[in-house]
């Protein structure tokens, strides 16, 4: 009984960790900044601590040039069409969160601060590197770590019987 309890728990265990979305936060506030973040999942970037008050365009640099991703004034948030469905970005901790990571999200961002006066005040450089996901791989091993334990839970139960059953039989 305290190998399937066992048996149960660790399941859990490994179900949560497998099937929970992977979600990676970034320190984008310096002025250059590296962030992965895996397929499929979410990736939280801070460019900075907060961002009322200032405007703010943030661009995502194409081969053909760059392309204007988001752009804040007047504390009014207008996110691009093509990533509105994907992207919120949060004025008072001056995070961008992406959501359902794709591929093509991975290159070069630029976020140009302004003060309410309209003066540059800080540039900042956001590489963004989207990963394949390893989940695939993970979910088989675990199917299989859970076969093995469910194999050896019924070779030792069964044991523990014909070994009963022994001791039974020759006590007669």
């Amino acid at each position: 009984m305290e190998q399937v309890l066992f048996l149960l728990v660790t399941l859990a265990g490994a179900s949560h960790a497998v099937f929970t979305a992977a979600e990676t936060k970034c320190n984008a506030s310096q002025n250059i900044s590296l962030c992965s973040a895996a397929l499929g999942g979410s990736v939280y970037i801070q460019m900075m601590t907060n961002a009322s008050g200032y405007q703010l365009q943030c661009k995502k640099q194409l081969p053909t040039g760059p392309i204007i991703v988001f752009s804040l004034k007047k504390d009014k948030v207008t996110i691009q069409d093509q990533f509105s469905d994907r992207m919120q970005f949060f004025i008072n901790n001056g995070t961008l969160k992406f959501t359902n990571v794709a591929k093509n999200d991975s290159g070069q961002y630029s976020l140009e601060v302004y003060d309410p006066n309209g003066l540059r005040v800080k540039d900042i450089q956001i590489k963004l590197d989207v990963q394949e996901n390893i989940r695939p791989i993970v979910i088989i091993a675990c199917c299989v770590a859970v076969f093995v334990l469910i194999v050896v839970v019924i070779c030792c139960c069964v044991c523990r019987k014909k070994k009963r059953n022994r001791k039974s039989g020759s006590s007669i």
